[in-house]
């Protein structure tokens, strides 16, 4: 039979291996959640630029640019990449035309992505992505 005093040791490893297990996980969810939201902003941001300059080269097909920024192609698709709506992109042509205030403006706002970290587990809106780009003459 194990003594008293052997029981409690193995007793408070526990309790330490069960505190230092949940802090390591949390920085492991919370690096990966840091991870994920970073690649999420940065396709965003790549995709409105590149919808932009499109946008900027072909200023009569805003549809095509906002269809670039959807479904990564200049016609619909069926299931826009990263759970974007429509409605979540606009992109406009402001200033006249033939002048340095012929803009394309491209906003990303309201998408959604998901965190895993305890605390901050859930559904979250992402910040606006807001683009302007001159329209080339």
């Amino acid at each position: 039979m194990k003594s008293k005093r052997y029981q409690s040791r193995r007793g408070a490893a526990l309790v330490e291996a069960g505190l230092t297990l949940s802090l390591f996980l949390t920085i492991l969810f919370s690096i990966y959640d840091f991870g994920w939201t970073l690649f999420l902003h940065q396709s965003l941001v790549h995709r409105a630029r590149t919808a932009a300059r499109y946008a900027a080269i072909n200023p009569g097909d805003l549809t095509g640019a906002k269809n670039l920024v959807l479904y990564n192609q200049t016609t619909a698709g069926t299931l826009a990449n990263f759970g974007l709506q429509p409605a979540n992109v606009t992109v406009t042509r402001n200033g006249t035309a033939g002048t340095t205030e012929d803009r394309i403006k491209v906003n990303i706002s309201g998408y959604q992505f998901l965190m895993i970290t305890f605390g901050f587990a859930g559904t979250h809106t992402g910040h606006p992505i807001n683009l302007s780009v001159p329209v080339e003459n």
